[in-house]
């Protein structure tokens, strides 16, 4: 506080005794300063919200980490499957991190929180659409034992299916008799009875 009320009056003492000189301005440094001004002010403005806390993760987990989409993704499916990852907020803390930890180790992946693979998460993500979707319907898993069903289920060879037809008794085939075709006789057509008698 002290360092603050030193800057300040030190700042004052500068401006009283410099005499005030003719300033002038184009446009570009209008617009310039306007932008410089704005991110000033944002950075005070930012710098007092949250009385001093400067770190946006949760859990204490180090440094600001911020929300994201994919970070909520992956603490949806991380609780879905019983990793408990924690609150689904989007950031990255130890909660987080030690849920991935689990996750790497089920799943056979270098366990490090931190080094969280691009196909790590793709196979996480596709495991949880899959079992939302009427994989655990069909299985009749939950939690983790559904996550490695799905991944058995990726990693076997897939087998041609067999469909197997039980054979049905011989019938005779029917017979077809030809006929001879019917004859026709084309008799010529009567004459009218003649009156000359």
């Amino acid at each position: 506080m002290i360092i603050k009320s030193l800057t300040a009056a030190t700042f004052a003492v500068a401006l009283a005794a410099v005499p005030a000189q003719e300033a002038r301005a184009d446009a570009g440094d209008v617009v310039g300063g306007l932008i410089i001004g704005g991110l000033i002010g944002a950075a005070i403005a930012n710098g007092n919200n949250g009385g001093g806390n400067r770190g946006t993760t949760s859990g204490g987990g180090g440094g600001g980490i911020p929300a994201s989409q994919m970070g909520r993704d992956t603490q949806t499916a991380l609780n879905y499957f019983g990793f408990q990852a924690g609150a689904v907020d989007g950031q990255i803390g130890n909660g987080t991190r030690q849920a991935i930890e689990r996750y790497q180790l089920v799943m056979g992946y270098p366990v490090n929180g931190r080094e969280y693979a691009t196909y790590q998460y793709d196979q996480l993500m596709q495991a949880y659409y899959w079992a939302i979707n009427g994989g655990s319907a069909q299985t009749g898993l939950v939690g983790q034992p559904l996550l490695i069903a799905y991944r058995n289920a990726q990693v076997a060879p897939q087998q041609p299916q067999v469909v197997v037809v039980p054979a049905q008794p011989q019938q005779p085939a029917p017979q077809v008799v030809a006929q001879p075709p019917a004859q026709t006789i084309i008799l010529p057509a009567p004459q009218p009875a003649s009156s000359n008698k």
